[in-house]
């Protein structure tokens, strides 16, 4: 294997590796690092010609990692980390200390936050820097722990959040009373009368609301409670490991995110729908209507202005997409 200059290696090609590498889709590292489509294909092309070696497979819903770019990846992520070190060492050196703000999202919707809020950011010259997490079952815990600043959860983790008292500060962002049902464009489902109860009959994807893995969703309630037989096939939590699997599965799935039904308008494999407002209404007659909340540490005595003004601008983004 030929190995060229390692001077054209630059820090933004080794982002772009590490974020291949975990989302195993271009669409997405586009937007989550707010690069235009062939700037990555241009510095995947560079890495590629660096290493002396195809590091990704091109697939029908994304690029997988092959053996060489698993072994990359660990040195590439430490080398951005590193990168990070010397960027807070520059600014402690001019004086120009920007707060870090850790935020978590559900990671179904967590890509639609980054840009959005680094523009907000540079328009109104706030001194911050953020990084987007996916919410776990620890980041209650994290954000207690002061290692999370802010946290962006639906309601099924609300439970958990109560459990920490007067710990956590929680403010309702926004209800989600719609439902999109996505599955393969050829699905049969498509071809008949839409209803929770045929949505049954097809092996069915649960999304991570941002709750324990151990909480039943609001769907997976519905059917238990009125004795409807329904496969679970699978939790999945990434937007891309989603579209891949249901475009090459019979199986389907429900979500409340507005934005994600518009986002499979661009994929030709998928297709979506909206569920009648009767059907919604009827799903959550029983169960509690998925709500997006705002989570933070609860200190009175400590008002930080351009967190709130943070937390305004994220209310904003979540209004846009629910």
């Amino acid at each position: 294997m030929h190995i060229s200059n390692m001077d054209g290696l630059d820090i933004l090609s080794l982002k772009i590796l590490v974020s291949l590498y975990e989302n195993k889709s271009a669409t997405y590292v586009s937007k989550a690092l707010d690069i235009p489509a062939p700037k990555i294909s241009r510095s995947l092309k560079n890495l590629r010609e660096i290493f002396g070696d195809e590091l990704f497979i091109r697939r029908k819903y994304g690029l997988f990692p092959n053996e060489f770019a698993t072994h990359l990846y660990p040195i590439a992520k430490e080398a951005i980390e590193c990168t990070d070190k010397f960027q807070k060492a520059r600014i402690a050196n001019t004086r120009q200390v920007k707060t870090h703000v850790e935020i978590a999202a559900p990671g179904l919707i967590a890509y639609t936050f980054p840009k959005a809020l680094m523009q907000a950011i540079k328009e109104e010259q706030k001194p911050m820097h953020i990084n987007i997490n996916p919410w776990s079952m620890h980041t209650t815990q994290d954000i207690i722990n002061g290692d999370t600043t802010l946290g962006i959860c639906c309601n099924k983790s609300a439970a958990d959040v109560a459990a920490f008292g007067d710990k956590l500060l929680t403010t309702e962002l926004q209800r989600m009373d719609k439902l999109y049902l996505i599955a393969s464009r050829h699905h049969p489902i498509f071809k008949r009368e839409i209803t929770l109860e045929t949505i049954a009959e097809y092996p069915y994807v649960n999304t991570d609301l941002g709750n324990p893995s151990t909480k039943l969703s609001p769907y997976q309630e519905f059917c238990i409670t009125n004795g409807i037989k329904l496969n679970t096939e699978i939790t999945i939590t990434s937007i891309s490991s989603l579209f891949e699997y249901l475009g090459e599965s019979n199986a389907v799935s429900l979500l409340p995110y507005r934005i994600v039904y518009e986002m499979v308008s661009d994929i030709p494999e998928l297709h979506t729908c909206q569920l009648s407002q009767y059907e919604a209404e009827r799903l959550y007659a029983d169960t509690e209507t998925p709500t997006i909340f705002l989570v933070q540490k609860n200190q009175p005595n400590a008002i930080n202005e351009d967190l709130k003004w943070l937390s305004g601008e994220i209310k904003k983004i979540v209004d846009r997409i629910i």
